[in-house]
């Protein structure tokens, strides 16, 4: 696996990877896997499929919704096709949650069902930030412990199996024991900039996407999809269609792009801060594509 936050340099990794190695990508992104909204989610282009082909990019319609358990099993699916084929498989992306169910599984959460988790979770989403943190430190104070004060997402989804099972997710969690998808090992390596060169690059690319037709792109899908799909819920989706909607005006669109997906990069290192890897680095290190043709060697 090649992971870290958005913009960080995974795919220039990957050219540099695929011409060294007869490699394929699966990835392990949960936005490019859907269907016309190519630019936005940064899918790769045409040249970049036919240097290195890309797996589980653009088959979901923007209407459905794709969950984690859905991924580790069409991962299992390709990752067979594959491996048939004679092909190594590099995993590369930023979906943390999608590294999680193929390295660990998913956890047994007693009295689950989809009513149940739907009035929980409804519930939850009704609730402030500050409010969510002081419940999860009555209940589960190890939980609250482990996870950043503002990953509001780990902390809503701790809250919510507490408040399904009755029991504490740092309990579950100890008992739980891995289930890898497929009996594999994930060798991981993370990607890392500095905060300043990292902000930089997402402030660039995003002025790059709104010059090269993201704004059309979003319109075409707006034609086909209703506005609160799961697609154009994405980052950076939702800040063009309000402004499409006539509520961000297009002077300050940009700016709102790059603030909410800089949000969503620090989300994602602090995800990544927890991760077992084999090695952690800048994509520039003269020393990670011999590293990860090391991972490649059979053990």
């Amino acid at each position: 696996m090649v992971v870290g936050p958005t913009a960080v340099g995974k795919t220039g990794l990957v050219a540099a990877l695929a011409a060294q190695l007869p490699v394929q990508v699966i990835s392990l992104d949960s936005r490019q896997i859907y269907q016309g909204l190519r630019i936005g989610t940064a899918q790769p282009t045409a040249q970049e499929q036919q240097a290195c082909p890309h797996h589980l990019i653009d088959f979901v319609s923007p209407l459905e919704k794709y969950s984690a358990m859905r991924f580790r099993e069409d991962f299992a699916r390709v990752y067979r096709d594959l491996r048939g084929r004679g092909i190594r498989p590099l995993l590369a992306g930023g979906a943390g949650m999608y590294l999680t169910a193929l390295r660990d599984g998913f956890l047994d959460v007693p009295g689950t069902s989809p009513q149940n988790l739907a009035a929980v979770r409804a519930r939850l989403n009704l609730l402030a930030d500050p409010e969510i943190r002081q419940q999860l430190e009555a209940v589960d104070p190890e939980s609250f412990a482990a996870i950043h004060p503002n990953d509001r997402y780990r902390s809503q989804r701790a809250l919510e199996i507490h408040q399904i099972s009755g029991i504490p997710m740092s309990t579950l969690k100890a008992r739980q024991k891995p289930d890898p998808c497929l009996g594999l090992r994930f060798p991981t390596v993370v990607l890392e900039r500095p905060v300043p060169e990292l902000d930089a690059r997402i402030a660039r690319r995003t002025e790059e996407m709104l010059a090269t037709g993201w704004l059309e792109e979003t319109e075409e899908a707006l034609g086909r999809f209703p506005a609160r799909c799961p697609g154009l819920k994405s980052i950076g989706y939702r800040e063009i269609v309000d402004h499409l909607q006539g509520r961000l005006p297009r002077n300050r669109l940009e700016a709102a792009i790059v603030l909410v997906t800089r949000q969503y990069a620090k989300r994602q290192r602090t995800w990544f801060r927890h991760v077992p890897h084999a090695s952690r680095s800048h994509p520039d290190d003269p020393e990670l594509v011999p590293t990860i043709r090391q991972l490649f060697q059979p053990s």
